[in-house]
């Protein structure tokens, strides 16, 4: 895909960032999120914009773009993203509680996220803040919300709804990832690093039924472009 002009009102940092970035899940994704680092990099409610997820990860392949939005009192529009975009905002006045109460978002962010901007050092000093005592996630409330989706997954199921079901049997397999991982005593990375994670500690079995989960949402998501596209 065609680099983010040197013209545009983004940073250099910000622009590094995002020319760094060698997949997309598409075109509009791509062109939405730059939109959006333009309008929200200068405003000065922005505290911090961090890419999240897997596109902040070596992996060959994505399926969608995960930003972390920090803002101060009003935070700048964001509800007509795509489908394929997905934004975890948060106002600023209580991050620092949430990362001590080992919020999973913000402590993945806070390892693994890439900074694509922030206001008067925010994100800079958060990690300075945590760097030799960041907590991790309670591997308790991974479990809780792999029991509710499983539950919601075999509903769905029940009622043939495939493609929903396909969405939550990798959201239930991937909360059970994150609880056997933090139990180990390892950070889960991006989804698709979750399955060499697990084989690690000898959960192959886990590793393989989200492998199986991965592979068949790719074949589903592709069904219903083709479906979509007659």
């Amino acid at each position: 895909m065609d680099r983010i002009s040197t013209s545009s009102s983004i940073s250099a940092l910000s622009r590094d960032v995002l020319n760094s970035l060698h997949v997309w899940p598409s075109a509009q994704a791509k062109a939405w999120v730059t939109s959006f680092v333009e309008r929200t990099c200068p405003d000065n409610s922005t505290a911090a914009l961090v890419l999240i997820g897997s596109i902040a990860r070596p992996v060959e392949r994505v399926t969608d773009v995960d930003l972390l939005y920090i803002y101060h009192n009003r935070p700048v529009d964001f509800h007509d993203h795509p489908i394929d975009v997905d934004i975890r905002a948060y106002g600023a006045s209580d991050i620092y509680d949430r990362v001590a109460q080992g919020h999973p978002v913000l402590s993945w962010a806070l390892r693994f996220g890439r900074l694509i901007c922030e206001g008067e050092q925010f994100w800079t000093r958060l990690v300075r803040s945590f760097a030799d005592r960041l907590p991790f996630p309670n591997p308790e409330l991974a479990e809780e919300r792999a029991n509710r989706t499983r539950k919601v997954y075999e509903e769905l199921l029940e009622i043939g709804d495939r493609d929903a079901a396909c969405e939550q049997r990798v959201s239930f397999l991937t909360h059970l990832a994150w609880a056997r991982l933090l139990r180990a005593g390892i950070h889960p990375a991006s989804r698709p690093e979750l399955v060499q994670q697990l084989r690690s500690v000898d959960e192959r079995l886990l590793a393989n039924d989200l492998q199986s989960a991965l592979n068949d949402r790719i074949v589903e998501r592709g069904d219903s472009i083709q479906h979509n596209a007659r």
